[in-house]
């Protein structure tokens, strides 16, 4: 079995850290995809090696990609709000099954927050 821990800071020290069972992990030749569940819906991280994208299906929709140096698209849907916004990557860095991102979300071309946002993939043996 699979966890992934998620660990985000943005500039409110809004601080998140949570540990959710992986429920299916994809592997393909061009991308590597991991699915599972958090408090707001149904979540699927996508690793196509030069981008990372986030889908949230749920309480929250929403939809990140990440792409080194480039401004890249952000929806956040809920019932009473839709926004649409810029997602600059300022880094990306993957090393001993740790994902970093460092990006800024933008809004009418100024920077709303800046996140720092951590995603480890933890082999939990089973019992």
């Amino acid at each position: 079995m699979m966890k992934v821990k998620i660990k985000s800071l943005d500039n409110f020290n809004q601080n998140y850290e949570k540990l959710f069972k992986l429920e299916k992990v994809l592997e393909q030749k061009e991308k590597k995809e991991y699915y599972y569940g958090d408090e707001y819906g149904n979540c699927k991280i996508i690793d196509k090696g030069d981008s990372i994208e986030i889908y949230r299906y749920g309480e929250i929709n929403s939809r990140q990609i990440f792409q080194s140096n480039k401004n890249t698209p952000f929806t956040y849907i809920t019932k009473q709000f839709h926004g649409k916004y810029k997602i600059f990557t300022k880094k990306i860095q993957k090393e001993n099954r740790k994902i970093v991102l460092e990006y800024d979300i933008i809004h009418s071309n100024e920077v709303i927050n800046s996140i720092n946002l951590e995603l480890q993939f933890i082999d939990v043996p089973s019992k």
